[in-house]
């Protein structure tokens, strides 16, 4: 019986403090920049890229010789997500047997990665914000970095 009530206990505290989900602050397309630089990435407004698309308020790419980081600000965090939704589709259609992938998700996030066919694809959203990358696994370790120095 104590043990019950104990798990009862323990389960309302992480109701009560969230754990789990929680919130994750946004970050600029300034901070992408100055990290994105900082690992030796070059970086570039790409909004022209993505022509007349009026929902997309900035769009910027971050480079080196054999990776591309895209983030993207988006009018409203609906926008990004249905955009993070059509990368998971299209990450999936190069799903092999053995692949590895991972969701995480919180009150105003949602990152989803696949490792599969000797790729790592990455969809990392917070509020309006999407930072995304389609790479060969052998540069997971440094999209990681700048991902995680975001906070992404």
């Amino acid at each position: 019986m104590k043990k019950k009530i104990l798990l009862l206990g323990i389960f309302m505290v992480l109701l009560l403090t969230g754990c789990g989900g929680g919130m994750r602050e946004v970050k600029s397309v300034s901070d992408f920049e100055t990290v994105s630089k900082n690992n030796g990435f070059t970086v570039v407004n790409n909004k022209d890229s993505y022509g007349e698309v009026s929902y997309i308020k900035e769009a910027v790419k971050a480079t080196t010789s054999d990776i591309v980081i895209e983030m993207i600000v988006y009018d409203n965090a609906d926008d990004a997500e249905k955009v993070l939704e059509e990368h998971i589709k299209s990450f999936n259609l190069l799903k092999s047997t053995g692949a590895a992938e991972k969701k995480q998700t919180g009150d105003n996030y949602h990152k989803y990665f696949l490792i599969s066919n000797n790729y790592y694809m990455v969809s990392s959203r917070i509020d309006n914000t999407l930072i995304f990358c389609k790479t060969l696994v052998t540069n997971k370790e440094s999209v990681d970095k700048v991902l995680d120095e975001l906070g992404y």
